[in-house]
């Protein structure tokens, strides 16, 4: 992970790309945590790898394994998972689960795939928010804002500017069982879409 997060440092500064935190102690006070972050360009696994703590895993679906290079990777830090294979889904989450028993911080995109619409977040999956209630770890929203405008969701074009990634939470869930799943997934979709909406000049 540490290779990963200098990389990320040598690109964001040689594409003249300034990244802005906001209300990083929610993070940092929630260790180890699911993070969960929206997913509108192709550099939110950079800007996850260079804003999280060394000690957290993302959860990248498997074909990222065949990207040329960076597929290496993909495989040595993150935990992969085929979405449409129980079995897989099955494996991720136990390996997710060692993870925060060790631990770890995992960072989830609870959208499933790229925001290329004209919404600030897409609908959630229940994935991320079902198992931070399994493992009675807390939830920070990672809201990146401006991203779209710097690096186009359905393009690899980078033009310099400016990124803010702004810290919403902790939610809590200690204590919650499953039937609180919506609830808690509504909750933290209506707020990470209000916050990159008013910040994000792609929305306005």
């Amino acid at each position: 992970m540490a290779v990963y997060k200098f990389w990320s440092f040598v690109f964001f500064l040689a594409a003249g790309i300034r990244l802005v935190q906001k209300n990083k102690k929610a993070l940092k006070s929630s260790l180890p945590c699911i993070v969960v972050g929206n997913h509108g360009s192709n550099l939110d696994m950079f800007l996850g790898a260079y804003c999280m703590p060394l000690n957290i895993k993302p959860l990248a679906k498997v074909q990222l394994k065949k990207m040329p290079i960076l597929g290496h990777l993909f495989a040595a830090v993150c935990v992969l998972v085929d979405r449409s294979s129980k079995e897989s889904r099955d494996k991720s989450s136990r390996a997710m689960m060692a993870e925060i028993l060790n631990g770890n911080s995992i960072f989830i995109f609870p959208e499933g795939t790229r925001n290329k619409g004209n919404q600030p977040v897409n609908d959630f999956y229940d994935g991320a928010f079902r198992f931070a209630i399994d493992s009675q770890r807390p939830i920070v929203a990672m809201c990146i804002i401006n991203a779209r405008n710097v690096v186009p969701s359905e393009n690899y074009s980078v033009r310099p500017g400016k990124i803010t990634v702004q810290y919403l939470g902790p939610y809590l869930t200690e204590g919650l069982d499953k039937t609180a799943v919506g609830k808690l997934k509504q909750q933290i979709h209506h707020d990470m879409f209000e916050a990159i909406r008013k910040g994000d000049t792609l929305y306005k």
